[in-house]
């Protein structure tokens, strides 16, 4: 009896998976049929105008960084959070979505900071998740924030299908095809969202040029004026996003907004932001705006990816710079904020009057560090140059964010000068260098 049992049970499982199969649902047969991309990579020249891809975004840790630590050979789902999720979603999308005239290629982005950025401790936060999808040539189409829920990435690929149809029926009219997706939005978002995203398709009339040009052009336009318009636009639809998160999950202490993280982890919490962002990106090349729409939805430093142009010469521009200046000066590294946070002075930490009297207030820092040679490094540039001369981690995030890194001489370790630290002390050792 108990034969007669398994043996139904066997044979019913394999029909299920069979029938998985055919209609393309199965995860297990699906994972292996994905076509994995490289990231940033150029896609293959047929069908190009056809394909789509569907970018996972990240803040898990490039194996290109982690080096001894984790396998290159693991698998998708070992090596992202969320991959396990990502790919029962992916199983849920119907088979008659991959076709091989309109391939849809995957491309995975970890853009967390390594260990070399974080103190040399595996950072044990919350992940963080994004979702974009482009066209052939990296065209934005379609964006969305949190982990894909079954059938969720269904609709975000019918939904780029369909802004991809807009652009092409009105090269003419750009802004049109902004409009046919603001419309498409504007019915799943309340009326606080939607007054929001009418003021900012307004806006967008009042600066917009509407000149028309060819594909190449066109696409160039689109991502200068997203680069040009994010920046503030984000900054408004923080506020209104903030206080929208407020009313929904009453969050008022700043360990509520640590929470906020998580909450974002699903769709729902970002889908109104999401909603109203959306047009306004919609044909700007992601290769040159994810860094920006990155930082502003993590409100967090993010490791670049390696563009396939970059090549030994770059590397070698920091060393150089250091180098023109002598081995025994000191010099500086500026690191930035992200991109939501560089509004000045509110990132650092009070000062006294009696300090700023005695010349020991963060103008004075600024001052002081101005006088000494100075250079902007992104957090690839930092990580390659400590990883080529052996040097320690460093933690540009924790206890607060590290706005320089000082350095006596070309030889002597790096003095982190922080928001959250008072100034008092990094100036007076500027001071003691200088002399």
């Amino acid at each position: 009896m108990r034969y007669r049992c398994c043996h139904f049970l066997m044979r019913y499982v394999a029909r299920v998976l069979l029938l998985a199969m055919g209609i393309g649902l199965c995860p297990f047969a699906l994972t292996d049929e994905l076509q994995w991309s490289t990231p940033l990579g150029e896609l293959p020249g047929e069908n190009r105008d056809q394909a789509l891809v569907v970018v996972l975004i990240t803040n898990d840790v490039s194996t290109e960084w982690e080096s001894g630590r984790v396998s290159r050979r693991a698998s998708f789902a070992e090596k992202c959070w969320c991959g396990k999720s990502f790919l029962r979603a992916v199983s849920d999308v119907p088979s008659g979505f991959f076709h091989p005239s309109a391939p849809v290629y995957w491309q995975h982005w970890p853009l967390g900071l390594p260990h070399l950025l974080t103190g040399g401790e595996k950072v044990t936060g919350p992940g963080r998740c994004a979702v974009v999808v482009t066209d052939g040539f990296y065209r934005i189409l379609e964006f969305f924030v949190g982990v894909p829920d079954r059938g969720e990435l269904t609709v975000l690929i019918g939904d780029a299908e369909d802004t991809r149809r807009w652009m092409r029926q009105h090269t003419k009219q750009p802004s049109e095809f902004t409009k046919q997706i603001a419309d498409r939005n504007r019915q799943r978002i309340n009326r606080l969202w939607k007054l929001e995203l009418d003021q900012q398709l307004v806006a967008m009339g009042e600066s917009s040029q509407q000149k028309v040009a060819g594909p190449i052009e066109e696409a160039e336009r689109f991502t200068e004026e997203a680069k040009v318009r994010l920046r503030p636009l984000a900054m408004q639809l923080q506020k209104v996003y903030l206080k929208d998160v407020q009313l929904r999950f009453g969050l008022t202490e700043l360990s509520d907004f640590e929470r906020l993280v998580i909450l974002e982890q699903h769709s729902a919490t970002r889908l109104a932001w999401t909603s109203v962002m959306a047009p306004f990106i919609a044909g700007a090349d992601l290769r040159s705006v994810y860094e920006d729409l990155v930082e502003i939805v993590w409100d967090r430093k993010m490791m670049s990816l390696r563009r396939h142009e970059d090549d030994s010469a770059s590397d070698d521009a920091l060393d150089n710079w250091i180098s023109r200046h002598g081995d025994q000066d000191p010099f500086a590294f500026e690191i930035q904020l992200p991109r939501l946070s560089r509004s000045g002075q509110r990132q650092r930490v009070p000062v006294s009057e009696v300090a700023e009297r005695r010349g020991l207030g963060w103008k004075d820092l600024d001052s002081e560090i101005k006088e000494v040679p100075i250079r902007q490094v992104t957090t690839r540039e930092l990580a390659t140059w400590l990883t080529r001369h052996e040097r320690r981690p460093i933690d540009v995030s924790r206890p607060s964010h590290a706005r320089f890194l000082f350095f006596r001489s070309a030889t002597d370790r790096p003095y982190p000068i922080r928001d959250g630290e008072p100034p008092a002390r990094s100036i007076t050792m500027i001071r003691q260098v200088k002399r």
